[in-house]
């Protein structure tokens, strides 16, 4: 039976099968949801984008610590002061939620540094959207991408002195590790899309395999340096890589970064956001009562998942807790343990089948949320119908809410097994 997915060209996604999956990736079958529904998850990402924006300076100030405290790499703090060309410690971003037993939305991660799923949001979405003939929620949002991105561009290219228009030796420049089918794909999306809107821009791409750097800069292959660099590739494994000889590659990266040799898309403090007990600091600041006005804390209230540092879980009342390490990607080391008293006890644990493909940071500490029951659902697959749980995101353009996306899981914790469901409009 034909279905959307025949019609998704895989040059643009082309991770449409996974190699030991028996299900290709997207779902056959599509998630409803009202019209409103979509303006609620893009009002809360909104306002709490403005709540993190807020949170991340108290981080920026505080003294190097409590940083550490926060199991941030000690040769990264000197990073992530640096004043950048949009003001914001992230530039694109993705919240993703999770829906309670009564369908009202928790917010339980953001992915500040490298957020994937862009092609599903701003791409597939339509193509499905299309083939059933329904409202896309995301109908604008190739627009806004485009018009972001050309924001991006402009702010930080360099000028010619004796004109106002921007002078085309500003190569921009993405890259990635070119193996990776998601983050290849990815790339090469962001990449085309910044040339359509900015059609008299220098954009090229990079693997990082060939990736060269001198005093100047990134050294590219016909002689120039890179003015801007858009990375797939997390800054928390960046900051530790060497060269062959040994030397501190990372740290000789960001140096040169410091002296403002070329931009970095996204900046180095979005790995501030990225780190999962970022979010224990915002529910810390949360309790204090002081430091938020009474709106952003009715925003705290709705839709933060209550967050806490491990140093805290002793105080915390009995329950169900999720346990995340710091630096966890894809589901990885992520429990659900029950607290009575001083006793802990494994009552879930995420199992993932691809655990030595997962690369992520070794991390020395741990967080704990909010176990939240989710509600259920069931979507089609190549091999029939499953039940499962959703997991909703939003993508942020700046400060702008933008595309919404889907994905779909048998498991109660989502992880590399999760499927792209298209969202439309019921």
């Amino acid at each position: 039976m034909k279905s959307y997915i025949d019609e998704l060209d895989t040059a643009i996604l082309p991770f449409v099968d996974y190699e030991g999956y028996d299900d290709r990736y997207p779902a056959l079958s599509a998630q409803f949801f009202s019209a409103e529904f979509y303006d609620e998850i893009r009002h809360a990402s909104r306002m709490l984008f403005q709540i993190f924006c807020k949170a991340a300076k108290v981080f920026q100030q505080a003294p190097d610590e409590f940083a550490l405290n926060m199991d941030m790499p000690e040769n990264l703090i000197p990073y992530l002061h640096r004043w950048n060309p949009l003001g914001l410690p992230t530039w694109l971003s993705r919240f993703d939620f999770v829906l309670d037993t009564q369908g009202r939305l928790h917010m339980v991660e953001i992915n500040a540094d490298t957020p994937c799923f862009l092609i599903e949001s701003y791409y597939a979405n339509g193509v499905a959207a299309r083939f059933f003939d329904k409202p896309d929620p995301n109908i604008d949002a190739r627009y806004e991408l485009e018009c972001f991105l050309r924001r991006v561009y402009q702010a930080t290219s360099r000028e010619n002195q004796n004109t106002t228009a921007l002078v085309k030796e500003n190569p921009f420049v993405f890259a990635c590790f070119h193996d990776y089918p998601e983050d290849y794909g990815t790339t090469k999306f962001l990449m085309n899309a910044m040339k359509t809107a900015c059609p008299e821009a220098d954009v090229r791409f990079l693997s990082f395999y060939d990736m060269v750097i001198d005093d100047a800069g990134i050294l590219l292959s016909d002689g120039s340096h890179a003015t801007n660099l858009y990375r797939l590739h997390p800054m928390e494994l960046l900051i530790d890589e060497t060269t062959s000889d040994g030397e501190p590659l990372g740290e000789m990266f960001l140096d040169l970064y410091n002296e403002g040799k070329f931009n970095l898309f996204n900046p180095p403090e979005a790995i501030i956001l990225q780190n999962k007990s970022f979010m224990s600091l915002v529910y810390a600041l949360y309790l204090t009562n002081q430091f938020f006005t009474g709106p952003e804390r009715e925003i705290i209230e709705r839709y933060l998942t209550p967050s806490y540092f491990e140093s805290d879980f002793s105080g915390l009342d009995d329950g169900l807790y999720i346990q995340k390490e710091i630096w966890g990607r894809e589901g990885r080391h992520v429990q659900v343990v029950r607290k009575y008293g001083a006793q802990t006890e494994l009552y879930m644990e995420k199992v993932v089948d691809n655990y030595d493909d997962i690369v992520c940071r070794d991390s020395k500490k741990v967080m704990y949320q909010d176990f939240v029951n989710q509600k259920h659902f069931t979507h089609t697959v190549d091999s029939g119908v499953k039940a499962g749980f959703l997991t909703l995101s939003c993508f942020m353009l700046g400060d702008r809410a933008s595309a919404v996306g889907c994905r779909f899981s048998p498991e109660e914790i989502a992880g590399t097994e999760a499927y792209f469901v298209p969202l439309l409009v019921e």
